[in-house]
């Protein structure tokens, strides 16, 4: 398998930050120096007494138990942190109470924008998934976010020696005034650094007596076939030949037709450059090709709908023939009838497997607040994630209790957590934060097993040689450029969701293609591309 060089870490897409930049300075903050900032803050913090209180290593991390207040983001699979095992366990053996301030996934941004609004802020944030335009807001402009550089040489040995081993770990985490801000969810495992991996449905295909497909021309025979041989026996013509899931999935086989998806985005690396391709002619042939697919009923008619439910329900009966997931674990009752497949030939000869990650999952998965008194706990707390043993009990738990080693030395879910009559997610939810994922940790080979199956690590491995050489994350901008990107963007996917869904269903013919790149250049998507490159040079 070939090594793929890495430019840096997968960053989260920016949100808006025209809402966020009306937080002032805090109080307490100074104009001055950041890293002169954090040494006070941190001395500021830190008494005799709690100093004294801290073990430098191993547990428990205090000796007198000390309070943490945690404001963060609960997945609807995710029982209340509270009642949740993994926190019971970790406070026993690390003697540090956590007060818990989390709130439901939906509306979530919202909240952590009145957070910071109010600046009542908690001692720490978890799973607040802060974007790169929230770190330059509320760490580098008002430090409301303290910088982290200092804690992490003096109290997390397992991260700095992520980030030495793998220097792109803390490229990716570097803020734009040179400081860290917040922490990561790593993962290194060979599953991770491809989002969507594409299954086929081997029952079907040895039904209808055709070969897993190997260009997007078979692809597209194969679908055909699916439609018209009744491969599920049944008499009737309702088999959906292919799954795409949402309008944010189109662009999944896209790099059959030469299309990168640099910074998570409709962005290829030409010459060290990004290009924004959605005007390119590659990029119509594509659109052309999923619209002889939804106009001939062979991709789900309802895909632009997002409705994920229906989605999921078709899934769960097998009712699609080709579908891109990321693991398995959402349709392991039917898992048996699906097979990964190779990355498919387009008719220019590109076979790139675009949706690719780097090691670092989330960049914003922890942070530090400037009203925490006990940053050095706080620090050691989180530590203990990015090392092996704290990578297995954050993710499986305790060995004898929720969690076994196989012969092979790997953990494995105890059988009642994974065979739950309420569903696996949904049980591993009441033991830790796994569900719904952004939890500062690290994931690998051996610990990402908990919902990466070996179908998921196969059907991962049938892909890794086809990914980009390199792979460019969303930079982090200066509060100017964020604002005059995050404005183009707003205008731009609006427009560029409408236009491709109605040349995929088929309400727009391709005759229309010379006025939606007019509108494309008056959005300022050119303007966008300078503005990235600049950041990344």
């Amino acid at each position: 398998m070939r090594k793929w060089r890495v430019l840096a870490i997968l960053l989260c897409i920016t949100l808006g930050l025209t809402s966020l930049t009306g937080c002032k300075k805090s109080e307490g903050s100074k104009e001055t120096d950041v890293q002169g900032t954090t040494e006070g803050q941190v001395k500021d913090n830190s008494s005799e007494a709690s100093s004294s209180n801290l073990n430098q290593t191993g547990f428990p991390i205090v000796n007198e138990p000390v309070s943490l207040t945690v404001f963060g983001a609960r997945d609807p699979n995710q029982a209340p942190w509270k009642d949740m095992k993994f926190y019971q366990d970790y406070e026993k053996m690390s003697n540090i109470k956590l007060n818990f301030q989390e709130v439901p996934n939906d509306g979530f941004v919202e909240k952590k924008q009145l957070v910071f609004a109010s600046n009542e802020l908690p001692d720490v944030f978890i799973r607040c998934s802060f974007t790169p335009a929230e770190i330059t807001q509320y760490g580098v402009e008002s430090q409301q976010l303290i910088p982290l550089d200092d804690l992490i040489e003096q109290y997390a040995p397992n991260l700095k020696k992520l980030m030495e081993s793998d220097s792109t770990i803390k490229d990716g985490i570097t803020a734009s005034d040179g400081h860290i801000y917040t922490l990561p969810a790593v993962d290194l495992s060979e599953s991770g650094h491809i989002s969507f991996k594409q299954f086929i449905n081997t029952k079907w295909l040895k039904t209808i007596g055709m070969e897993v497909p190997k260009t997007t021309e078979e692809l597209k025979a194969v679908l055909q076939a699916f439609k018209e041989k009744d491969p599920n026996g049944n008499g009737e013509q309702d088999e959906i030949p292919l799954g795409i899931r949402d309008t944010d999935s189109v662009y999944t086989l896209g790099g059959s037709f030469g299309l990168e998806h640099q910074m998570k985005d409709t962005y290829s690396l030409v010459d060290g450059k990004l290009h924004n391709w959605l005007g390119d002619e590659e990029f119509k042939q594509y659109l052309q090709f999923l619209n002889e697919l939804y106009t001939g009923g062979l991709l789900w008619p309802d895909y632009y709908k997002n409705d994920l439910a229906s989605w999921r329900s078709n899934l769960a009966s097998a009712a699609y023939g080709v579908m891109y997931m990321p693991y398995t674990d959402v349709f392991k009752n039917v898992e048996d009838q699906y097979e990964g497949f190779d990355a498919l030939t387009g008719p220019g000869g590109s076979s790139i497997w675009a949706d690719a990650n780097n090691s670092d999952a989330v960049i914003g998965a922890f942070a530090i607040s400037n009203s925490c008194k006990d940053p050095e706990a706080a620090m050691r707390w989180v530590d203990y994630f990015y090392s092996e043993e704290g990578s297995i009990f954050c993710r499986y738990g305790v060995e004898g209790d929720t969690f076994n080693y196989d012969e092979s030395g790997v953990p494995q879910i105890s059988a009642e957590i994974a065979n739950a009559e309420e569903g696996f997610m949904t049980a591993l939810g009441k033991i830790n934060l796994v569900p719904g994922g952004g939890f500062p940790s690290l994931i690998t080979d051996k610990t990402d097993g908990i919902v990466a199956s070996q179908k998921t690590k196969d059907a991962a491995a049938l892909l890794s040689d086809n990914l980009p050489g390199t792979i460019v994350p969303k930079p982090a901008l200066s509060i100017e450029d964020g604002e005059r990107a995050n404005a183009i963007e707003q205008d731009l996917f609006t427009y560029r969701n409408e236009a491709v869904t109605k040349f995929i269903i088929g309400e727009w013919g391709f005759d229309k293609w010379d006025d939606y790149c007019k509108t494309l250049e008056k959005t300022g998507i050119k303007e966008l591309e300078t503005i990235y490159n600049n950041a990344i040079k």
